[in-house]
């Protein structure tokens, strides 16, 4: 080879090194930079003590461990300092011979993670008298906040402490953390979760208008699958609609977008779709089947449940969502009404102020399905997802167990599904976003 040559090549391949674009880093670390960026140039005296406030001792410890690295590469010679309170932790400060204080609060809020506090000066002058004051530099507020992510999230969750089971009516409190599980680059049309490889954690199965996509527990896309080889539909859909199930016995995905003439069966194999059989009817869960209204996002009043002919009783009108648990049902009406059945033969309790991303899941883990419903109005700002008790009754004028906002879009959809093999579900929210794409917005039980 020449040597012209291998420094073509040489050079070739520096250039596509240079092409691939950096690995994004964690949100902990984005936040510890943009800190510790912020408190050099308020131009503190070393050493500094950090105090970190709000948030889970863990997800403190992790993030403390980060931002102390960061103020020791600029040299800044950093420690964390235990104190009960913000206002004490500067007395402690001086004690322990700091002459800079960072003093942070951590909260994960809407899907972000927030650092917020101030950084002062420790020194003392001399001739102050018995009344110390501060210097007036470094003096400083420090505003900060990144996309949380799936460490932040699973460092703010904790596991709430055993407790005997609350009388009956009773709720018990929940608390939900949230962060963005997976961006999609097409809204999503129909969510689905299960156990589709057999490690004892459920899959986030994901129908858009033209594909099939698999997520891991963890948020990492394992599998896709294009639909572009199905025919079109004769009366598709404007907007992205269909259905996805994860069926068992072996677990496969059954999936339907309005947009082709019938739908498809997959199996997960190796970290691929693999098709299985045509699909006929819609897929509304593992054990119901309906139809779709040719042309609109809704579905027939007419639902077939388990291997045989059993029919739904009493369904009333059309319906844009079905979600089941055990032998209640869920169904919502474009209108923003509903019918809840407690049993699929008793006649439906109606349901009024419902937004589209209702379902039913059992979040607290008592064995009854709470009811999960979204904001009523067309276009809130923010959407809010509320959390009522099925126990006793459903009535959305009573006090929600928790209610928190979502991130900007629309939540259209959402779904339970058991991610770290715990007796909680978590829940996920399908978001279309303000600019046409999609957003997967996890929410598990954790520490404000």
């Amino acid at each position: 080879m020449s040597r012209a040559l291998a420094a073509a090549l040489l050079l070739a391949a520096a250039l596509a090194a240079a092409a691939e674009p950096a690995p994004a880093r964690a949100a902990l670390e984005r936040l510890a930079l943009t800190v510790a960026k912020d408190v050099g140039e308020a131009r503190p005296e070393a050493p500094v003590a950090l105090f970190l406030s709000g948030a889970s001792p863990e997800l403190r410890r992790a993030w403390g461990t980060l931002l102390a690295a960061r103020l020791a590469e600029r040299g800044l010679a950093p420690f964390i300092l235990d104190a009960p309170s913000a206002e004490a932790a500067e007395p402690l400060a001086q004690d322990r011979g700091a002459r800079t204080l960072v003093r942070l609060s951590l909260a994960l809020e809407a899907g972000k993670l927030h650092a917020r506090g101030d950084v002062v000066g420790t020194w003392v002058n001399f001739w102050s008298g018995r009344t110390p004051s501060r210097p007036p530099a470094p003096a400083a507020a420090l505003v900060h906040a990144v996309e949380a992510d799936a460490a932040v999230l699973a460092l703010a969750a904790v596991a709430p402490p055993p407790a005997p089971p609350p009388a009956t009516g009773t709720p018990r409190p929940l608390r939900f953390v949230g962060a963005s599980f997976a961006h999609l680059s097409t809204p999503p049309a129909a969510l689905a979760a299960g156990d589709l490889d057999g490690d004892g954690r459920d899959e986030v199965v994901v129908l858009t208008e033209r594909a099939v996509q698999v997520f891991a527990a963890d948020g990492r896309l394992v599998a896709e699958r294009s639909l572009e080889v199905l025919p079109p539909s004769t009366t598709a859909t404007r907007e992205p609609f269909g259905a996805v199930a994860v069926l068992s016995g072996p677990p496969r995905i059954a999936a339907f977008s309005t947009r082709f003439a019938h739908g498809t069966v997959l199996a997960l194999e190796q970290g691929t779709l693999r098709f299985v059989s045509r699909l006929e009817t819609v897929p509304l869960g593992p054990e119901a089947r309906g139809t779709f209204v040719p042309g609109q996002t809704a579905f027939a009043p007419e639902v077939r449940l388990g291997p045989g002919e059993q029919r739904l009783e009493h369904v009333p009108a059309r319906f844009t969502s079905f979600s089941a648990v055990g032998t209640q049902i869920l169904l919502v009406h474009p209108d923003g009404s509903g019918s809840f059945y407690t049993q699929p033969s008793a006649a439906p309790v109606p349901l009024s102020g419902l937004g589209a991303g209702s379902l039913l899941g059992d979040v607290d883990g008592d064995g009854t399905p709470e009811l999960l419903t979204t904001s009523p109005e067309f276009q809130p700002t923010p959407d809010v997802l509320r959390v009522f008790p099925t126990k006793g009754g459903i009535s959305l004028s009573r006090e929600p167990l928790w209610q928190g906002p979502l991130p900007a879009g629309r939540a259209l959809l959402g779904v339970t599904a058991n991610l770290d093999g715990d007796a909680l579900r978590e829940v996920l929210v399908g978001l279309t976003r303000p600019d046409g794409s999609g957003e997967l917005f996890l929410l598990r039980q954790g520490a404000p």
